[in-house]
């Protein structure tokens, strides 16, 4: 019988959730910096009247603001540059990130970035590693991925569009502002696609059969059944904020420490491909690998898979688990099928099989290139 994992917990975070989060901004930045780069996505924000309220605060507390818009779906490495040359030209020594994920790794990557002799994107392929980071704060707009407690970031690189993944303990912000009032206004389609990463970061880490752990089996378990009652409830009402509060922080735990160590994760790195391929939403993309990467692996581990049809949707027949898994999928108004772009599953595995050469060590012993072009081929029309 395996053993539960040794393992380093560190969640340095300092989480204000609730109502009104927002307006403890200036004090939380004014802690650590109080130069500060307002870095954040579309001008939303100011149609909505929060990049006003969070430079009052910022103001208010002392602090010098510099807005920076422009952040992509995708954390694109070009604006991450741009950035960068502001806080230098600016002399800026801090960063409030006020978005999702993408706005939060740019942020990391900006704040590491400032503090480099070469670039972000040489910083990212690990050629080179970080002399020094700038504080970041984060206000969370779009929970899913739970970057704003967590010590990763995931970024493009402008020239080739390769995703690119790099994880320091300094990138973990040093405050997240949490209010789920501020989610009410994001468009269906982002809250769902947000919501399934949430659950996606828990079944991964369900799926790692080295955790052996009946306590943290329990609490992944838990938050994907909680993700799976929340969710619809919020896209058929968006204005329900107690379960946007639910969402809002099984996004913070599910991808921060709060579930324990490792993680499957081949449903994520095949994900990379088709954002790349198809310019899919992250969590759109992994709507419709997890189904099928179930479909497919299910002979490899059916007790497993068991456990998990069990805990999460109540259901004893597998079959009739991985009909509510899929149900789930449909109820929150995602695809599980790809539409027509010409890509091949062949050429997706490959490129996934390059990406990262031991796809899913967590479970069982991996994939091998077969299996990921059986679970490509499921996906298509």
């Amino acid at each position: 019988m395996n053993r539960m994992y040794n393992f380093t917990m560190s969640i340095p975070t300092e989480i204000i959730f609730g109502e009104g989060a927002e307006e403890q901004a200036g004090m939380q930045m004014k802690r650590y910096a109080d130069r500060i780069l307002l870095l954040y996505g579309s001008e939303r924000i100011f149609r909505t009247g929060l990049g006003q309220r969070l430079t009052a605060r910022l103001e208010e507390a002392g602090c010098t603001v510099v807005p920076q818009g422009g952040v992509t779906a995708n954390a694109d490495s070009e604006l991450i540059r741009k950035a960068v040359r502001v806080i230098r030209d600016r002399e800026l020594n801090g960063i409030l990130a006020v978005g999702g994920g993408s706005v939060i790794d740019s942020a990391k990557a900006a704040a590491a970035g400032a503090c480099l002799r070469g670039t972000v994107e040489e910083l990212f392929r690990g050629d080179i590693e970080p002399e020094a980071f700038l504080p970041v704060g984060a206000v969370v707009t779009l929970p899913a991925t739970g970057s704003e407690a967590n010590g990763m970031a995931v970024i493009q690189d402008h020239e080739t569009h390769d995703k690119l993944l790099r994880y320091f303990p300094q990138f973990k912000p040093r405050f997240a502002l949490l209010d789920p009032a501020l989610t009410v206004t994001l468009p269906a389609r982002q809250t769902a696609a947000g919501g399934f990463d949430v659950f996606a970061h828990a079944f991964e880490r369900f799926f790692d059969l080295r955790r052996e752990s009946v306590l943290l089996d329990r609490m992944t378990a838990g938050l994907m059944k909680t993700v799976t009652e929340c969710l619809p409830r919020v896209i058929h009402d968006p204005g329900d904020l107690q379960n946007r509060a639910e969402m809002m922080f099984a996004a913070t735990a599910a991808h921060s420490d709060m579930l324990g160590p490792g993680g499957d994760f081949a449903c994520h790195t095949m994900s990379h491909i088709l954002t790349k391929e198809y310019g899919l939403a992250h969590g759109a993309a992994l709507a419709m690998l997890i189904p099928a990467w179930c479909r497919e692996m299910f002979p490899k581990n059916g007790e497993r898979f068991a456990e998990f049809y069990r805990q999460v949707f109540g259901e004893k027949e597998p079959r009739r688990g991985q009909e509510r898994l899929e149900t789930f999928v449909d109820e929150i108004g995602l695809p599980r099928k790809l539409g027509s772009a010409g890509i091949g599953p062949e050429k997706l595995a490959e490129e996934t099989m390059d990406s990262v050469p031991q796809v899913g060590e967590g479970f069982c012993d991996g994939m091998n290139e077969e299996e990921i072009i059986r679970v490509f081929r499921r996906i298509m029309p």
